[in-house]
């Protein structure tokens, strides 16, 4: 909903919101700059391989958001959990359930609602672009999962600050004006940092298969402010894709909680 009321191009979207990430997550750094040297010594190449894997993903994003509907980009992220689960699977040796499987299954014939609707929609472009979302936060998650032991407030700041070179060449940044730095700040520091730095809190005192239920809030709620306040109503395959995503991921998110994971 707020990059909707930013008057630039996805570019310039991007940059801004990169540029202010590293800003307001430099005093934190400073306020934890001895543990964030310890974090760096014993885990650097983790530590990167996150910041590299959520700077494509904080791009790919905004890119996304400038191609497709909100709700088209959004249901591509219900794929993130089965991507997550397969790469722990081949990365990590994790145990893959059978429930799983089948809540793979019963996605992939929502995602194919879902591009159906798009091609009517001519928002494949976008959806694709999201799928590059999806393949970085998976990859992150198992990075971040392999090394609980270390905290990704520095991981957070080299990304914004990696995406953020990486949209300078495509951008403008003297084309800002006063009036949208309000949203850009509601955009950054506000929606960006902050809600990175409560989910990664939230994941050291709530279990794992809980936080996954409310993160999926997202794919229901974003379409929704978007669809009230800007009358983006999404078209009838995508809603329809879309309650068979998200209830084939909640439904794995409830049976991993069950089984103990």
């Amino acid at each position: 909903m707020i990059v909707r009321r930013i008057d630039l191009p996805a570019w310039d979207i991007s940059f801004w919101r990169s540029a202010l990430l590293t800003l307001s997550l430099l005093p934190l750094l400073l306020w934890q700059r001895r543990t964030l040297l310890i974090d760096v010594r014993n885990a650097g190449r983790a530590l990167f391989a996150s910041a590299i894997l959520l700077a494509g993903a904080f791009v790919a994003f905004i890119l996304a958001l400038g191609l497709a509907p909100v709700a088209n980009v959004l249901l591509m992220f219900g794929a993130t959990p089965f991507t997550t689960a397969l790469l722990a699977r081949l990365l990590l040796g994790e145990p893959l359930h059978r429930h799983t499987l089948l809540a793979m299954a019963a996605a992939a014939l929502g995602l194919a609602l879902s591009v159906a609707g798009s091609l009517q929609a001519d928002a494949l472009v976008g959806m694709a672009v999201s799928g590059i979302v999806v393949l970085c936060m998976s990859g992150n998650y198992v990075v971040v999962r392999h090394r609980r032991d270390v905290g990704m407030a520095p991981a957070i700041w080299l990304a914004g600050l990696v995406s953020g070179l990486v949209a300078l060449p495509f951008a403008h940044p003297q084309s800002v004006t006063w009036s949208q730095l309000p949203w850009l700040l509601a955009l950054s520091p506000g929606q960006l940092a902050g809600g990175l730095l409560l989910y990664v809190t939230s994941l050291k005192r709530i279990p794992a298969g809980r936080a996954a239920l409310l993160g999926l809030l997202e794919l229901v709620l974003g379409p929704l402010w978007v669809w009230l306040f800007d009358g983006e109503k999404p078209a009838d395959l995508t809603l329809a894709g879309g309650l068979v995503v998200i209830g084939a991921a909640a439904a794995n998110v409830w049976l991993d909680s069950r089984s103990g994971r």
